[in-house]
C-alpha cells in the first residue's frame, strides 16, 4: 500500500504540476486577450477616423466639382464674346496695317514742289484716317 500511496501522491503532484502549468498558460492568454482587445480599439478608434476622412473628401471633391462645372459654364458664356473681341482686335491690326504702309508710302514719294508745311502735313493725315 506504501507503493500505491507513493504512485498517488506521484500523480498528485504529476496533476498539480499540470494545473501550475495551466494557470500560467492562462495568465500568458489572458495577457495576451488583454492586448488584442486594446489593439481591437485602437483599430476601431483608427477606422472611424478614417471613415471621417473619407466623409471629408468625399464634401470637398462635391464641392469641388460645383466649383469647376460654374467655373466652366462661366467660361463658356466668355468664350464667344472674347472670340469676337479677338476678331475686332484683328480687323484693327489689319486696318492698322494699311494706315501705317499709305503713310510710308507718303514719306516715300519724292516730294514735288515746295515742301508741305506742318499744318499740310497733318491735314494729309487726318484725310488718312
Amino acid at each position: 500500500m506504501s507503493f500505491a500511496l507513493s504512485l498517488s501522491t506521484i500523480l498528485e503532484f504529476v496533476l498539480a504540476m499540470l494545473l501550475a502549468a495551466t494557470l500560467v498558460y492562462c495568465a500568458k492568454l489572458e495577457k495576451g486577450l488583454r492586448q488584442l482587445r486594446e489593439d481591437q480599439e485602437t483599430l476601431n478608434a483608427t477606422v472611424r477616423s478614417l471613415n471621417a476622412g473619407i466623409v471629408a473628401a468625399q464634401t470637398s471633391l462635391a464641392a469641388l466639382k460645383s466649383a469647376a462645372k460654374e467655373a466652366g459654364e462661366a467660361l463658356g458664356a466668355k468664350v464667344p464674346s472674347a472670340r469676337a473681341l479677338a476678331d475686332e482686335l484683328s480687323m484693327l491690326v489689319t486696318s492698322a496695317d494699311r494706315i501705317a504702309s499709305r503713310i510710308e508710302g507718303a514719306f516715300e514719294r519724292p516730294v514735288r514742289g515746295p515742301r508741305p508745311d506742318a499744318h499740310t502735313l497733318g491735314d494729309s493725315l487726318r484725310a488718312v484716317r
